[in-house]
């Protein structure tokens, strides 16, 4: 007997709804966040930042480690002034293109998983294209590339659910 209640449309799965908010909040806050920092961008700001790493850098009172991971942060801040605009502009796009991706994904095109995928991995390569491999940027690249990976995964777990 066939289901009166049947639109005849796919259902989404509750899993991929959950997946896909979750990506609406995070690429949301990111687009938010990088469009803030993009219209508020000051180098003077960033300067202070400097001068304070700087100071605690000549206290030579951290380890070997601690040094190596100040001098790392004064790297990429020294380069956030020289490329911010371009920074935070790269950045912006990638999570708009992720939100667009998990839009589709969320309309159930399998599109939408592509185009999630550029995004995140595009994003991973936005901080070391302009600062170059330190440690500060290898503990972000880990981080986000856990992080990028599980979504990643849990997008291609329900694949088969969405259509061309």
């Amino acid at each position: 007997m066939e289901n009166p209640f049947s639109t005849g449309r796919p259902v989404r799965p509750t899993f991929l709804t959950v997946l896909c908010i979750l990506t609406f909040i995070g690429s949301g806050w990111g687009l938010i966040s990088n469009l803030f920092q993009l219209a508020m961008f000051t180098p003077e700001r960033l300067v202070a930042q400097i001068q304070e790493i700087t100071n605690m850098v000549g206290a030579e009172v951290q380890p070997s480690w601690g040094s190596s991971i100040m001098n790392s942060s004064l790297e990429v801040l020294q380069t956030t002034i020289k490329y911010g605009k371009a920074i935070y502009s790269l950045a912006a796009l990638c999570a708009m293109i992720s939100l667009i991706g998990a839009f589709m994904m969320y309309k159930l095109k399998r599109n939408g998983f592509y185009l999630y995928v550029i995004a995140q991995i595009g994003q991973l390569f936005i901080l070391p294209i302009y600062s170059g491999w330190n440690s500060v940027v290898l503990i972000y690249m880990a981080m986000s590339v856990f992080w990028a990976l599980v979504f990643i995964i849990l997008y291609a777990l329900n694949y088969s659910k969405l259509r061309y």
